[in-house]
């Protein structure tokens, strides 16, 4: 097995620290991905082909990398494989940020349209004479009958009180 410099890298390695084995190669696989790796590998190996998988490696400091690998087993006409060649690539610095900026949009989400809820939640009290946690409860059963987003339902209400007509609407709740 030979790797390349980028290889030593990803498993915090430098050329030289250790001879690559398959051992080795195996001992860096997250424990809840050996199984797929090894059964990727076991399909290439009878009788040749290609494979790619997303999966984890943890490098000798312990830390966990998210890479994604490409092999393929080239075989001999008789079936045998000659040779196996593939690239990993770390892409933890993406997936960190991918999931950031979910994250963002998420918290975004849930406060940016928090005045909305929290306003057409006062027009349900004061038309309904009913508390807070009653008021965002009638909102939150709208949404879910109608298969709207809380935010909508709540746009609509106010929407309709700002045409003097949100106790027409929330009749229909």
């Amino acid at each position: 097995m030979e790797w390349s410099e980028g290889m030593y890298v990803i498993h915090g390695l430098k050329k030289g620290d250790v001879v690559p084995t398959w051992e080795l190669f195996m001992a860096h696989k997250h424990p809840l991905d050996r199984e797929p790796v090894r059964a990727l590998w076991t399909n290439l190996m009878d009788g040749g082909g290609q494979g790619a998988l997303l999966h984890r490696v943890i490098d000798v400091r312990g830390r966990e990398r998210r890479v994604f690998s490409a092999v393929q087993a080239v075989a001999e006409p008789s079936g045998q494989v000659e040779y196996v060649r593939g690239f990993m690539v770390d892409v933890t610095q993406s997936l960190r940020i991918e999931s950031q900026h979910a994250a963002e949009e998420a918290i975004e989400g849930a406060y940016g349209h928090k005045a909305l809820i929290e306003q057409a939640k006062g027009i349900v009290m004061a038309l309904r004479g009913v508390d807070g946690q009653a008021a965002f409860q009638v909102l939150a059963t709208r949404s879910q009958h109608a298969n709207t987003k809380l935010h909508i339902v709540a746009e609509e209400l106010v929407n309709a009180a700002a045409d003097g007509k949100a106790a027409e609407l929330l009749a229909g709740y």
